[in-house]
């Protein structure tokens, strides 16, 4: 009997210990999930990594997760996203680039004579140390290789290695002035320039945009030495010239630079010495950002209630009414607005929103979200949201969905940047640019059921 007894305390024993060793472990992996995804609420390549290792080392307290050696993403996925589901507020966890291979850059510097001057030894060294700073910005090593010809610059040439050559997991990197020119400038009409330029775009800008997106960022820095008009005169210039870096991708790899944190540093091309501005093409919705109304804000008039089950992100609404003293309805909707290449300025003009509803619905106003917005009970619908959009209706007639579009346009800059006559050269425009740029943006446009958006949110409001 007191063998028995003894065999059973210690059984008990044994598992109140595995138990607590399990216990013990769950409770570093969620410190080690808080450290990772708390704040961004993303798990990237890098983060995965640690948690694999850290489940490695853990396996026998995590069993469910694995399938022999083997450990099951799908399993892993759902665990994270349920452990920030039960947390307050509960956090929406995406992955970014965690099922694929690490991305290899190129970087072309295109070496037409054109070029040589932003590189002058009596400069200021912006061009170079921009530059630089791509490469050192990577998290692998990327030599700087030549591209085009010295004399004049094959566009057809470059952008056709730029959209058929990069490879499923690699990034291709151009730096140029984009300046487009034949072989033989000398007697040529501009107008044929520009319809040769159209014509190339069009050749090769085909099945490719549906795949690639291509970033287009201006930059800014001094030039030093002879220019070469459209008409092949010549002639000193000693100033500041606008050139451009262009970047392109798979669409999910060009989506991976924005939330992997190895790769954020290069992403954040505003950073770099130069920057003007920047216009993303491409023919599938990279992002969607979060969103969710908030229950209490000052910009908020009139009332409403969410509908049942939004515990974290509320974007149906019921119970509809106006304000009884201004006799409108005013809801005031955060929004994330972070990790995207597109430029602020872009992001936050209302006029480069549309909205779809029955009654009326303009954004008031997009500013940004403040200390005085984070208040404990509005915490959890904030989420990351660096926005908040003011909406207006002056009337609510009946139930209806409303539909908001970051509709992707060209900016205003790209014409303001381009110049049809560069006799005269200056310091912000570029000969020809308009026609580069709008021809890629048509090619993308085609690609698109209409006028193509970046993103889109929808809301569900009743009476």
């Amino acid at each position: 009997m007191m063998k028995t007894t003894k065999r059973l305390l210690l059984a008990l024993f044994l598992t109140a210990v595995v138990v607590s060793c399990g216990d013990k472990s769950q409770k570093e992996f969620g410190r080690l999930l808080t450290e990772l995804a708390g704040q961004d609420e993303t798990v990237d390549r890098a983060d995965w990594q640690r948690i694999a290792d850290f489940l490695d080392k853990n396996k026998a307290h995590f069993s469910d997760l694995y399938d022999g050696n083997g450990l099951k993403a799908e399993a892993v996925k759902e665990y994270i996203q349920d452990f920030f589901d039960h947390r307050r507020p509960a956090k929406d966890i995406s992955f970014a680039g965690i099922d694929e291979e690490p991305l290899s850059f190129r970087i072309f510097l295109e070496q037409s004579g054109s070029m040589t001057p932003y590189d002058s030894p009596s400069g200021d060294g912006s061009f170079k140390a921009a530059v630089m700073a791509l490469q050192n910005n990577l998290p692998g090593k990327a030599e700087v290789e030549h591209i085009g010809e010295k004399g004049y610059t094959d566009f057809r040439s470059i952008f056709d290695d730029l959209l058929n050559n990069t490879k499923e997991n690699e990034i291709s990197i151009l730096v140029t002035d984009m300046i487009y020119s034949v072989k033989d400038m000398q007697g040529v009409n501009p107008q044929k320039v520009f319809s040769e330029a159209q014509g190339m775009i069009n050749s090769v800008f085909k099945e490719a945009v549906e795949k690639k997106a291509m970033l287009v960022v201006k930059m800014n820095a001094s030039y030093n030495g002879p220019y070469y008009s459209y008409d092949n005169s010549v002639r000193q210039y000693n100033g500041r010239r606008p050139y451009y870096i262009v970047v392109v991708g798979d669409n999910r790899n060009m989506s991976r630079l924005t939330h992997d944190r190895q790769l954020a540093a290069f992403a954040d091309f505003k950073a770099l010495r130069g920057y003007e501005n920047m216009y993303l093409y491409e023919a599938r919705h990279l992002y969607a950002p979060y969103y969710s109304l908030l229950l209490s804000n000052d910009d908020i008039r009139g009332r409403f209630q969410p509908e049942r089950g939004q515990e974290s992100r509320i974007t149906s609404i019921g119970g509809v009414e106006l304000d009884k003293n201004s006799g409108d309805l005013q809801l005031a909707l955060a929004v994330d607005l972070s990790g995207m290449l597109i430029d602020e300025r872009y992001l936050t003009d209302a006029s480069n929103y549309e909205v779809e509803s029955s009654d009326a619905v303009k954004i008031r106003k997009i500013r940004r979200v403040t200390p005085k917005d984070a208040t404990p009970a509005e915490r959890r619908y904030l989420g990351k949201s660096t926005h908040i959009f003011v909406l207006s209706m002056g009337g609510f007639t009946h139930d209806q969905e409303v539909k908001i579009k970051l509709m992707n346009r060209l900016p205003k800059w790209i014409a303001e940047s381009s110049t049809d006559n560069d006799l005269c050269v200056d310091s912000h425009t570029t000969f020809g640019l308009r026609y580069l740029l709008e021809g890629i943006y048509d090619s993308y446009k085609h690609m698109s059921d209409g006028e193509p958006e970046y993103f889109e949110f929808e809301l569900n409001l009743e009476r």
